[in-house]
């Protein structure tokens, strides 16, 4: 599911002015002050059957590929889980390694929030893996995350929508 923003206006409200503060608080504030979710991480030779049985069980949709560091090498996702099942291979058989995002992207802790934002959505990628300066995993942010800031730093302006779920109304009012 994709997020959309929409903002709203209303009295003593300027949306120019609004959107500015967001934008620039996007430049200007770290990843850090993102909710940072706690990764699920798993050796590159691990089965797709131990990541995806982590994944329910945390009810998380990827599992973070990392080396024996704890240095970020991939995600694994639930796209590569359809992948596998859709090409009729077992999930026992399915190495998270050889499987994982090929468009997966880490961000620094102290690197802008506007890298999360363009990973959301420029590039539509649902999680970005947060690291230490050193490149250790720290945990997960991406769509929620973004969410969760945007409306907490601006709770009378921003509406969070989710696409894909249930409709508001089932017939449009008016004419």
């Amino acid at each position: 599911m994709r997020t959309r923003w929409l903002f709203a206006g209303g009295a003593g409200f300027s949306e120019e002015t609004s959107e500015m503060g967001l934008k620039e608080n996007l430049h200007e504030e770290t990843v850090s002050r993102l909710p940072i979710r706690d990764a699920i991480a798993v050796a590159p030779d691990a089965t797709a059957r131990e990541a995806v049985t982590k994944m329910r069980d945390k009810q998380l949709g990827c599992a973070v590929i990392v080396d024996d560091h704890r240095t970020v090498v991939g995600i694994f996702t639930e796209r590569g889980v359809i992948d596998a099942l859709i090409d009729g291979r077992k999930l026992d058989d399915v190495q998270v390694g050889q499987s994982k995002d090929p468009e997966f992207m880490t961000v620094k802790e102290t690197e802008p929030i506007s890298k999360v934002w363009d990973a959301v959505v420029d590039r539509g990628q649902r999680f970005v893996c947060v690291t230490s300066e050193s490149g250790k995993l720290l945990g997960l942010t991406g769509q929620r995350g973004l969410s969760e800031y945007v409306s907490e730093y601006y709770p009378q302006q921003v509406m969070v929508q989710r696409l894909g779920g249930k409709p508001w109304m089932k017939h449009r009012e008016g004419a």
